[in-house]
């Protein structure tokens, strides 16, 4: 057995992850004006280097606004955040989504699947059908070999990831690779919730529809599914 490399984070990762759990701990508040640079640097015994970069950073990610001669300002980052606001906030959380951040992913996955389903209905090859239910059988292969719930998630993630591939929209797939280190949380409950052989069934029912060029009904479907599963486990978040 071999054992990974210990990294030890970075002088400037500490700076960011620091400044990002006063924000997240509600310390610091949008309006908020942070001390300059070199008061930074000083009083966290830094290098003001260090706290330029890591201003920086904090900036592109939408924690904070930088303007000369104004200083530097926390700003809204519901407002101002972008996907690796998300990634921030999920491991300040240790991974863990809140309630609304989960639904609202889940209503964006939805409208893109939905799209790419009805796309795919559309214009789909049996080589595609074929395809689809192939990752859906190897999942449950998976699952019965014993594969850990992880591995089955990320099997699932890859039937519906494909969904968005063979749909032709050159976007879709896009949007959900850019959610998919925050997307796994919700694909391992999916598989605890659901468990294996209902997520092959309805998976499968959907790949029927599509076959049937039922792309609406397949969308319709997906929501109703959505729509419970929000319901029944998105207190718990």
């Amino acid at each position: 057995m071999e054992f990974g490399q210990i990294v030890a984070p970075t002088i400037k990762e500490l700076f960011i992850e620091k400044i990002e759990g006063m924000i997240f701990s509600g310390a610091l508040k949008p309006g908020d004006k942070l001390p300059s640079e070199r008061e930074l640097a000083e009083q966290m015994k830094i290098s003001k280097t260090i706290v330029h970069l890591g201003l920086e950073n904090l900036a592109n990610m939408g924690f904070i606004e930088v303007t000369p001669r104004r200083g530097t300002v926390v700003t809204d980052f519901a407002e101002t955040g972008n996907l690796e606001t998300l990634n921030a906030i999920l491991r300040y959380n240790g991974g863990k989504l809140d309630r609304q951040m989960a639904i609202s992913i889940i209503e964006l996955r939805s409208a893109v699947e939905g799209g790419a389903l009805v796309r795919l209905s559309r214009n789909h090859t049996d080589a595609d059908i074929e395809e689809l239910r192939n990752i859906l059988n190897d999942m449950v292969s998976m699952e019965k070999s014993g594969a850990s719930a992880s591995s089955v998630a990320a099997q699932l993630a890859k039937f519906h990831y494909k969904v968005c591939t063979l749909s032709g929209n050159r976007l879709f797939p896009l949007i959900m690779n850019a959610f998919r280190n925050v997307g796994n949380v919700l694909w391992e409950s999916s598989v605890r919730f659901w468990g294996v052989s209902a997520l092959y069934e309805q998976d499968m029912h959907i790949v029927n529809l599509i076959a049937e060029g039922k792309g609406e009904e397949a969308s319709e479907y997906l929501d109703s599914l959505f729509e419970h599963y929000i319901q029944k486990t998105c207190d718990n978040y």
